[in-house]
């Protein structure tokens, strides 16, 4: 495989810290309800801090780093290739030394991926995302014996099902600020990108174009959709009515700032959310934070009316979360946040008795 030189290293700049700031609990002590009395509750923090070596796979990270190379190792006898190179000596030709060998940075799945929605603290504002193992291929166009665990992503929106599956063509790409790690690097469909982009070595981040959901055509709307997506537009409306009176669905949205556009198969509007409060617009905005791509409004529809009922026991929709999660709801980036927000609302509104029949 043709190298061209050293590419971009770790970003130069302010050092962050490991644990953000946004994680650290604020001073304060508050009053919980226990079933024997209320509980005073304090806000405390034990860390445990640590550093450790890539060792042996260091060679393996650096070339990820410097060189934007994927590295293995090839057994001299049996020629067995493993990526990454997690072992030095074949096990089954008496231990020989593998050498190392680059290989190329396309290949295919070897499963479905995961895709992970909830994850750990650790990995807050990334979800969801997808993690999936690949077979590269060698010099010779041979897939390796082992197949390396990474990050995959796509050009259409957030990760949802239908868009891997067990052998579908990808190519890596590369972080254009890299560290020297497996975050370095992520997996797309080839069918995503163009032969030129393919042909790349090394393909950067920036090069691609992301949240393509302008390819999510819906066709013709029926009068039936433009009216059902005015609906959605109005119970939106009804929706941030409620919140400025609830205290509790206040706080759902407090501290966050977004505008959303909200592309439906009947129509597009838009809203903004801003100090706790929701606000709709006709016009979506030109530059939105997010977009919300769903095809059929009359699912919209359904969860508005759920939010806006007195009791959530016969709801008849399920949670925009799950609608995500699905695929039938595509959002334009992986931010989940603002959704699970606004799930949190219905429940927030019947606790504070703003809802009636």
């Amino acid at each position: 495989m043709a190298h061209t030189g050293k590419t971009m290293t770790t970003a130069k700049g302010k050092a962050k810290p490991v644990i953000p700031p946004a994680m650290l609990p604020m001073e304060g002590i508050s009053e919980i309800q226990a079933p024997d009395g209320v509980y005073l509750q304090r806000n405390d923090a034990m860390f445990t801090a640590m550093k450790h070596t890539a060792g042996e796979f260091s060679e393996f990270f650096r070339a990820l780093r410097d060189e934007g190379r994927v590295l293995g190792h090839r057994c001299p006898e049996c020629r067995h290739l493993i990526v990454p190179p997690f072992m030095r000596r074949c096990p089954a030709c008496n231990f020989v030394e593998m050498k190392p060998e680059f290989v190329k940075d396309t290949g295919v799945m070897a499963a479905t991926p995961v895709i992970t929605v909830f994850a750990p603290s650790r990995f807050k504002g990334q979800e969801p995302f997808g993690t999936g193992r690949v077979f590269l291929e060698a010099a010779d166009g041979k897939l390796s014996d082992t197949a390396m665990l990474v990050r995959v992503r796509t050009t259409r929106g957030t990760i949802r099902p239908g868009i891997y599956k067990k052998g579908t063509p990808v190519k890596l790409a590369f972080c254009d600020s890299r560290q020297g790690e497996m975050l370095d690097i992520f997996a797309v469909p080839q069918s995503e990108l163009t032969p030129q982009q393919i042909a790349k070595n090394p393909l950067f981040e920036s090069e691609i174009e992301w949240g393509k959901l302008s390819e999510m055509e819906f066709g013709e709307p029926s009068a039936a959709q433009q009216e059902t997506s005015r609906q959605v537009r109005l119970h939106f409306q009804k929706l941030g009515e409620l919140i400025s009176r609830s205290p509790r669905a206040t706080a759902n949205l407090a501290n966050w700032r977004r505008k959303v556009a909200v592309r439906t198969g009947g129509g597009t509007f838009g809203f903004s959310i801003g100090q706790g409060k929701l606000r709709v617009q006709k016009a979506a905005s030109k530059n939105p934070d997010l977009v919300l791509a769903i095809e059929d409004p009359s699912l919209l529809l359904a969860w508005l009316h759920d939010s806006t009922q007195p009791s959530g026991e016969h709801a008849q929709s399920p949670a925009l979360t799950d609608l995500v999660i699905e695929g039938t709801l595509v959002l334009n980036k992986p931010e989940l946040e603002t959704i699970t927000r606004l799930d949190r609302v219905p429940r927030s509104l019947r606790r504070d008795n703003v809802v009636t029949t």
